[in-house]
């Protein structure tokens, strides 16, 4: 469900909902402020069945909008968001688990505290917790990539990368922690993040050619910051 539709259907039910509360048929704003949570599950749930936006991001949303509407139903007595990061944590480490990936290239904590390396991998898949590392990728069929960073950085530089077709995807979430893409000139950026206490940014200056190669990098930024030049 494309962001405008969605919206747009947002607003005719509230409008309905006051509309019924002034004609005497329903208590809308009592219902308004039991539920609504419900819009941000709503919104995660549009999201997860949305090709072009983060899974794992719009878990995490979905649950943000779990938690809060627990608590307006006083199921939850105590602060939400001690809720909160242990469940974004147990999402994190399902989709370690279950996502794929036809390439993998794992890096975790070491004994270094920042790993430089130099690779010409097609998928890029990495890694770090409380540690970092530094990827210059020159990979002539860039095929895209799954990046996590978790209280520790990831520096990913594709400017000598080519891509391989017209589009790529790269997954990108950073928890208390940072991720950085650089990427060619010539490629086209398009960035779809949910930023949570936290910051995504695209400073990517692409050309305006339509066919130029497209690059999408989507994911969630909570506590820490996902940023493309």
């Amino acid at each position: 469900m494309k962001g405008r539709y969605f919206v747009g259907i947002l607003l005719i039910l509230i409008g309905t909902g006051f509309l019924g509360d002034q004609l005497g048929y329903l208590d809308f704003g009592d219902i308004i402020s039991t539920y609504w949570p419900v819009i941000i599950i709503i919104a995660g749930l549009a999201g997860l069945f949305d090709r072009g936006s983060s899974k794992l991001g719009s878990l995490i949303v979905i649950s943000i909008g779990v938690i809060f509407q627990l608590s307006r139903l006083d199921m939850i007595t105590r602060d939400v968001f001690k809720y909160f990061f242990p469940v974004v944590l147990i999402l994190i480490g399902g989709n370690l688990i279950f996502s794929k990936g036809a390439v993998s290239s794992k890096s975790g904590a070491n004994s270094e505290n920042w790993n430089k390396n130099r690779t010409n991998e097609d998928f890029v898949d990495h890694t770090v917790l409380m540690s970092g590392i530094e990827n210059i990728n020159t990979s002539q069929s860039f095929k895209g990539g799954k990046l996590t960073a978790i209280m520790g950085g990831i520096e990913l530089d594709l400017r000598d990368a080519n891509m391989e077709g017209t589009q790529c995807y790269i997954e990108a979430t950073a928890i208390a922690g940072g991720v950085e893409i650089h990427v060619p000139r010539h490629w086209r950026v398009e960035a779809q993040g949910t930023p949570v206490l936290g910051a995504f940014t695209n400073k990517a200056v692409g050309p305006v050619d339509p066919t130029a190669p497209l690059l999408i990098v989507k994911g969630t930024a909570i506590m820490g910051g996902v940023e493309i030049n």
